[in-house]
């Protein structure tokens, strides 16, 4: 008998989109360089993560081999050999405490060695029923490493971050490995029970009407039930029953309903209407922000006035030029800043004297009830501390915490500031 296709006819096609995709995501990341260290160190962590993981299976639980568990081993190495796999994986039972799962990896990516992990549930499933249940899943496992799948998906897993896409792959994949495990095995009866192991459990899986089954995922139709197949690494259990019927006898028991209209109504919602609603949205509300001046709360800052750059830059011939064609020294911006306190904060002792000397206000306050001695207390300058108390200062003017110029001079410990304005207050 021909070989029938056993790859899924849309695999390599959405593997191919897959690839195409994550190009665009990686050249995006390159050409920010905080993306592309953000990118490595997360394909360090999960990389090291996963090779800890696999370490800790190699260690604890029981590999499977000629004198260990030989029938299981003559299993693998007879499936090996059937599906032209030359090197055969190393397999592990692993205690799984009721989890019924088996899965193939690959330690290290591109470098490393195959493993394939049976969940010890499983396996007890299959002896128990003397069936053959675990050479379906074996085989599936076994088809995931001869496709290359786990290589395949660490080379496309940024598109794993796009809705739909990379999932779509996997789920491409997991036809594809059925299909191979059935032919393989050539036993879909057994395929399909390990199938229904996973729909049921252990102890039910043999009672189920399959039929009925089938139908169950027809009288479902609803835009969640396809939302959550677009969004899940696995296709449904009843699809994967339908494809395996299908290779094996070429008609399933159920023929299952299509949900394209509704997979491209959602699609179309989530790439094309979303997308120009979030749009939309996000203009109308700037639009409308500015209609009501919501950012007159929030006044945008402005340039500093030429004196208050000058003051900024200590240019001492500039800022005696301006003063001296009438600049205002006490003019404040946005932030209530004015050249002497910024010529205060910069420390630039000639522009403040400068600036007192052309009317510049020593005790002017913001709505903080700041004032220019105690930006001076907080830089510890006690030059420019003497030229404003010279000037007029009051040392015990307060600001809206109640606190003076000397109550900040003694919570920073400053002695030299504390014995200055307490001389100037006992004068």
């Amino acid at each position: 008998m021909e070989k029938p296709l056993l790859v899924h006819k849309h695999e390599n096609l959405l593997y191919g989109l897959c690839i195409l995709t994550t190009i665009s995501l990686v050249f995006y990341l390159l050409i920010s360089i905080v993306g592309v260290i953000i990118f490595a160190i997360l394909a360090v962590i999960s990389l090291l993560s996963h090779a800890i993981s696999m370490a800790h299976i190699q260690v604890n639980s029981v590999r499977i081999k000629e004198t260990q568990f030989p029938d299981l081993y003559s299993k693998v190495k007879e499936l090996c050999t059937k599906m032209e796999i030359s090197k055969i994986p190393e397999v592990y039972i692993v205690e799984s405490g009721g989890i019924l799962n088996a899965f193939a990896t690959r330690i290290f990516g591109l470098f490393g060695k195959n493993m394939v992990i049976l969940y010890s549930d499983f396996v007890d499933i299959s002896l128990d029923s003397k069936g053959n249940e675990l050479d379906y899943v074996i085989a599936h496992e076994l088809s995931h490493i001869k496709r290359n799948h786990v290589v395949k998906s660490l080379l496309v897993f940024p598109a794993m971050w796009i809705p739909f896409i990379g999932v779509s792959y996997s789920r491409m994949a997991e036809y594809t490995c059925d299909r191979m495990a059935a032919y393989y095995t050539n036993n879909p009866a057994d395929a399909i029970n390990g199938l229904l192991i996973l729909a049921v459990g252990r102890r039910l899986y043999k009672d189920v009407n399959l039929t009925e089954y089938q139908e169950q995922y027809n009288d479902k139709k609803g835009i969640f039930v396809t939302l959550a197949e677009l969004l899940s690494t696995h296709p449904p259990i009843p699809k994967r029953i339908q494809e395996i019927e299908t290779l094996m006898f070429g008609i399933p028991t159920v023929p299952l309903i299509s949900r394209g209209k509704q997979t491209f109504a959602i699609l179309f919602i989530v790439f094309f209407l979303f997308p120009i609603a979030v749009a939309g949205l996000t203009f109308v509300g700037i639009m409308a922000i500015e209609k009501i001046n919501f950012f007159d709360e929030f006044p945008i800052p402005t340039e500093y006035t030429p004196l208050m750059e000058a003051a900024q830059e200590g240019d001492v011939d500039k800022v005696n030029e301006l003063v001296n064609e009438g600049a205002n020294p006490n003019e404040m911006n946005e932030f209530e800043e004015n050249a002497l306190f910024i010529a205060i904060v910069n420390e630039h002792k000639e522009v403040v004297q400068i600036l007192l000397d052309h009317g510049a206000d020593p005790n002017l306050q913001d709505s903080y009830g700041w004032t220019p001695l105690m930006s001076a207390v907080m830089t510890e300058n006690i030059e420019i501390g003497k030229m404003l108390l010279e000037a007029g200062a009051d040392p015990l003017l307060t600001d809206v915490d109640d606190m003076s110029s000397l109550d900040h001079a003694e919570e920073l410990q400053s002695s030299e500031y504390v014995n200055l304005l307490n001389d100037y207050v006992n004068k």
